[in-house]
C-alpha cells in the first residue's frame, strides 16, 4: 500500500484546478502617464514606425523589441518603446 502514495501524490499533482473567481482582472487598456519620462508627445505614435520618431526620442529612453534582453531596474525617468518584429511601435511606458 506505501508503495503507491509517491503515485497517488505524481496524480494529485496533475490535476487541474480552477482559477479562483474573486480575484478581479486588470483593464486591457489602462492609461499610462507618461509625464514622468518625457515621453507625453510620442503617446500617439503607437502603430507607427518607430524610426519616425526615434531621433526625437528623450535621451533617457530605450527600445525594446521582441526578443530584446533589458535590464530590470526601474528608472522613472526613462521612456521604453516597445516594438514588434517589424518595427512598429506596440507601447509606451515608464521604467
Amino acid at each position: 500500500m506505501r508503495r503507491f502514495f509517491p503515485v497517488l501524490a505524481l496524480l494529485a499533482a496533475c490535476a487541474e484546478t480552477p482559477p479562483p473567481e474573486d480575484i478581479p482582472l486588470p483593464p486591457e487598456a489602462a492609461p499610462v502617464d507618461l509625464a514622468f519620462c518625457l515621453g507625453d508627445p510620442f503617446a500617439d505614435s503607437v502603430g507607427q514606425p518607430v524610426s519616425a520618431i526615434q531621433a526625437a526620442l528623450p535621451e533617457r529612453s530605450r527600445v525594446l523589441g521582441p526578443d530584446d534582453i533589458a535590464t530590470q531596474d526601474y528608472r522613472i525617468d526613462r521612456l521604453n518603446v516597445f516594438v514588434d518584429e517589424a518595427g512598429i511601435i506596440q507601447r509606451l511606458t515608464c521604467g
